[in-house]
């Protein structure tokens, strides 16, 4: 990987993190960030919920598949041992990868519902960091309904993409137990991939960036994209920030297709202004 690449994970990285300064800094997008906190509070408290309650049978499905080699004599031990050692791992491995798979499922729900609020957030964010109006801010009740609708179909259309690619994945881990080894790492990989996707997808729809488009846009943008994913997983498993986790990656998302999307000169000014 070149020097500019690397700087641009870097850049991509940082993004998520530079948005939590920017909403904390800012009070007039505390408003549209409100419902997604509570949404994102939710969210975490099910799973978390849900994963301390079956945590039990959801470990023995993941290590269930597993040989449990038995030490016939002190020789076997050399062996035994670094097995049973290296499957415990390998155990411990898969479960904390589908506890993390069951908060971002749980954190996709409440993106959903959350959609409108974001799609708010994201042009009032636009306007601070650009000083233009992205679109005419809509005041009559029809105009607000109209977004909240379309806020919702993108985010809807977003998530089945996902889905179209996940479910096969899981249901392949499900039927044969020994893929999960490929699987888990897969899901990941593609969790990695659709956050930025997701969370830049406000800004870009208001550019009226077709679904193909955006998805060329991420491989244009791929060394950046990767580093927000990656910031944006680890901001929704670490405990503390994943409940601030929506707002706060709906403002980096939004810094991340402006400066992807600006001319050279603007977007210095946009990197200049947070």
């Amino acid at each position: 990987m070149s020097s500019e690449s690397l700087a641009e994970l870097a850049a991509g990285f940082r993004l998520p993190w530079v948005g939590a300064r920017l909403l904390l800094r800012e009070r007039r997008l505390w408003a549209p960030a409100l419902v997604p906190l509570l949404l994102s509070f939710g969210a975490f408290t099910a799973a978390v919920a849900a994963v301390v309650a079956y945590a039990g049978p959801l470990h023995l499905w993941l290590t269930g598949w597993m040989p449990t080699p038995v030490a016939t004599g002190w020789l076997s031990w050399l062996w035994v041992g670094p097995a049973q050692l290296g499957l415990a791992l390998l155990g411990g491995a898969l479960f904390l990868a589908a506890a993390a798979l069951c908060l971002i499922a749980a954190f996709a729900a409440a993106n959903l519902l959350a959609s409108p609020f974001h799609d708010a957030l994201a042009a009032r964010v636009e306007r601070l960091v650009t000083g233009r109006e992205p679109d005419p801010p809509a005041t009559r009740p029809g105009a607000l309904l109209g977004d909240a609708a379309r806020a919702l179909r993108e985010e809807l259309r977003r998530m089945l993409f996902f889905a179209s690619l996940a479910v096969p994945i899981a249901a392949l881990g499900w039927l044969l137990p020994p893929a999960q080894i490929l699987t888990a790492p897969a899901l990941l990989g593609l969790t990695l991939c659709f956050l930025p996707l997701d969370y830049a997808s406000y800004c870009l729809d208001r550019r009226r960036y077709s679904f193909a488009q955006k998805r060329r846009w991420l491989l244009a943008h791929a060394p950046a994209s990767l580093g927000f994913g990656v910031a944006a997983l680890l901001a929704c498993l670490i405990p503390g920030a994943n409940l601030v986790a929506m707002p706060l990656l709906v403002v980096g998302g939004t810094l991340l297709a402006l400066r992807a999307t600006a001319p050279a000169g603007a977007a210095g000014r946009d990197r200049g202004s947070t």
